[in-house]
């Protein structure tokens, strides 16, 4: 009797390296692009026999070009077809079939990628066509067996919620491997500074407002000088409208930062829809559900009150989160127009006013224990505030201590930019560097390694 299989149906770059590491986990047997060497279209022999009884589910390359023969021959086996939104799904194909791959391809290869789009090499309307026509397709071939076919889009963070009821299986308590890195990887960092620079605008235009009602306005002697479509520039005004606003009604500083952070929020979910967005001061999911969360946007908006340091303590912080590890992050103080930002692999900037950004210097750290204890001689005590931590990196201070408690968005922009830069936030008792997304989404003392 032929035992049943799951067969991955997906396209490639649509997530089926993530589901081949989802079926893994849940205890099948996988072999994920398993590459073919004559290809037919509809001689199910075109495809390694062995292979596929030798292991539980298959998935990618060849096999959604034979996914009726596959049933045929494999009566009750499970078909999972990996979706995802289409002009996405058309950036990553330009980026992976080029020319220079189809040189590299077998003639298999080439014959397979021409039945399925007419072409081995990306063409966008041969692509499109090619993607609906296949998704029809299988849609329409299943139309009457709707429990033998899911339809999962893991790239947009569909994962183990749909995947395990169509397996019978009970969900494990890991979060789904990564979808899409990919895509996630090619996110521009200048469109998340631009994300800071209008939440700044934002909280500029609430300044504004109370100054105006505090008594100033563009004919006092202090007035803004940064004229009208002029770039800000650091002025006292900014310090001082800001602590008329910030001694105001609880309304008023409530609705600043809420205009700044709806900016920042906003953007980040048209440029990542599939990432969720954690922000200080409003609610936060169960830390059961954001287990499985491979990424999170953490965005802060914060406002000093009197007498703290204003200039120190007014930031808008955006740090992207993988793994429990910061891999992006932006750091903007608007009142001085000083902003830093950082992405691993492209290096960490400070930028001043209209100036070209400056990179920051990577530290050289030869072998050494890890995580030594801190030197107190040598210490520098901080506040854990993004900004200040940012100015530790930028004199590449030895070691910044910080003794308070502090919650993750205070630490997890500057945190990334510190990892660009070679360096860690690490916790103080445990010597472990600082993890983000916790069950808390708290820190205890740490000190800049």
């Amino acid at each position: 009797m032929v035992k049943p299989k799951i067969f991955g149906i997906g396209l490639s770059k649509t997530g089926t390296s993530s589901l081949a590491r989802a079926l893994e986990i849940l205890g099948y047997k996988t072999r994920d692009y398993p590459g073919i060497e004559r290809y037919v279209r509809g001689d199910v022999s075109s495809v390694d026999a062995e292979m596929i009884e030798s292991n539980d589910a298959v998935t990618d390359t060849p096999i959604p070009s034979f996914y009726r023969e596959l049933d045929a021959r494999y009566p009750r086996s499970k078909f999972i077809l990996t979706v995802r939104e289409r002009e996405g799904w058309l950036v990553s194909c330009r980026k992976q079939f080029t020319e220079k791959l189809a040189e590299r391809q077998n003639e298999a290869h080439k014959n397979l990628f021409i039945d399925l789009y007419g072409t081995d090499v990306f063409d966008e309307q041969k692509f499109r066509r090619g993607y609906d026509r296949f998704v029809a397709g299988v849609l329409e071939y299943f139309a009457a067996r709707t429990g033998d076919l899911l339809v999962i889009d893991v790239t947009a963070g569909e994962g183990w919620e749909k995947l395990c009821p169509f397996l019978s299986k009970p969900i494990p308590d890991v979060p789904f491997p990564k979808a899409n890195v990919t895509s996630i990887r090619w996110i521009d960092i200048a469109e998340v500074v631009s994300l800071a620079k209008r939440a700044g605008d934002e909280l500029w235009s609430a300044t504004d407002a109370a100054l105006a009602a505090a008594g100033g306005g563009p004919g006092a002697p202090d007035a803004d000088p940064r004229g009208k479509g002029a770039a800000k520039a650091p002025s006292k005004l900014f310090t001082r409208a800001l602590a008329a606003l910030v001694g105001g009604d609880a309304g008023t500083v409530r609705r600043a930062k809420a205009a700044a952070h709806d900016v920042v929020a906003r953007g980040l979910r048209r440029l990542t829809p599939q990432i969720p967005v954690l922000s200080r001061g409003e609610q936060v999911d169960a830390y059961a559900v954001r287990a499985r969360w491979n990424h999170a946007w953490l965005v802060d908006v914060s406002l000093a009150s009197p007498p703290h340091d204003v200039a120190n303590e007014t930031v808008v912080s955006i740090a992207l989160i993988e793994d429990g590890r910061p891999i992006y992050g932006v750091v903007f103080a608007p009142q001085r127009d000083v902003l830093y930002f950082g992405k691993l692999g492209q290096g960490a900037y400070r930028v001043s006013g209209g100036n070209a950004p400056t990179k920051l210097a990577s530290r050289s750290r030869g072998p050494q224990p890890d995580h030594t204890p801190p030197r107190a001689a040598d210490d520098r005590r901080v506040t854990p505030t993004a900004i200040a931590l940012c100015e530790c990196l930028a004199q590449d201070d030895k070691r910044c201590v910080c003794d308070e408690p502090s919650t993750e968005w205070n630490t997890a922009a500057a945190h990334a930019i510190a990892r660009v830069l070679g360096r860690k936030f690490v916790e103080r008792e445990t010597r472990e560097e600082l993890k983000y997304n916790t069950p808390t989404m708290s820190n205890h003392g740490f000190f800049l390694d």
